[in-house]
């Protein structure tokens, strides 16, 4: 009894502490508890619905191999429900590598992958990040994702993406678990989440800021050509 009593003021000291656990467990056993919905009632299936030729652009043999949406290549097919990974170029030479990673229920332990973790886990180094704010004419607002340089010890890989968890788009692993906690216990649902990623490898980090227009112009190709439900996966959309 008097180890207790000696305990309760360290317990006392940290309320705020306490209640924060004590509401994060009260919401996932909320979410546990309720029934619950998909943010997408629709397949996926991006080899058909991603066109392999657009506006300027056509695919072309992969002759870099893109670096792995995860940080671990046995767990890939455990995490995602779809990926697609192609390489196209333009008239002009130009190559863009597009990846999309689709996971249709982001659960607690289950989130899509960002390049933050997955470059550097497979030995590549960051040199830039910046936030990037993608306007895509076929998308009612603007986007917001990331610009980004890495480095490998065979050449530069410039590299612009974003995350889209249900209607939002979101750029730490944090702000995705809050966003799939609060559309769990408020709107009873399970939201899907899609990672849009394009790459360029270039030899110099002087070219990369026209690398990343280059990236803009490409989804903003690609998302045109893209119709219906896929262009949904894309980009968010409220529903």
């Amino acid at each position: 009894m008097k180890d207790m009593i000696h305990k309760l003021p360290n317990v006392q000291m940290r309320p705020a502490i306490v209640l924060l656990v004590l509401s994060i467990c009260v919401l996932i056993i909320a979410i546990g508890m309720k029934p619950v919905t998909n943010y997408a009632t629709y397949a996926s299936d991006l080899e058909n619905n991603i066109p392999t030729e657009f506006g300027d652009w056509k695919t072309v043999p992969q002759q870099v191999q893109q670096v792995s949406l995860v940080s671990d290549n046995n767990v890939q097919n455990q995490i995602y429900d779809d990926v697609l990974m192609r390489t196209y170029v333009n008239k002009e030479g130009a190559k863009v590598m597009l990846a999309l990673a689709y996971a249709k229920e982001q659960r607690q332990d289950v989130k899509v992958h960002q390049p933050d973790i997955c470059y550097p886990a497979q030995g590549f180094q960051l040199l830039k990040s910046q936030l990037a704010t993608f306007r895509i004419a076929a998308n009612e607002s603007s986007i917001i994702g990331k610009n980004q340089l890495y480095a490998s010890s065979s050449h530069l890989e410039a590299v612009s993406y974003w995350i889209r968890v249900g209607d939002g788009t979101f750029l730490s692993g944090l702000q995705m678990r809050l966003k799939i906690i609060k559309d769990g216990l408020l709107k009873q649902r399970f939201d899907d989440g899609m990672l849009v990623r394009v790459s360029s490898v270039t030899q110099s980090d002087v070219g990369s800021e026209s690398l990343f227009k280059l990236h803009e112009k490409f989804l903003n190709d690609l998302i045109e050509s893209v119709r219906g439900n896929s262009r949904k996966l894309l980009v968010p959309v409220a529903i």
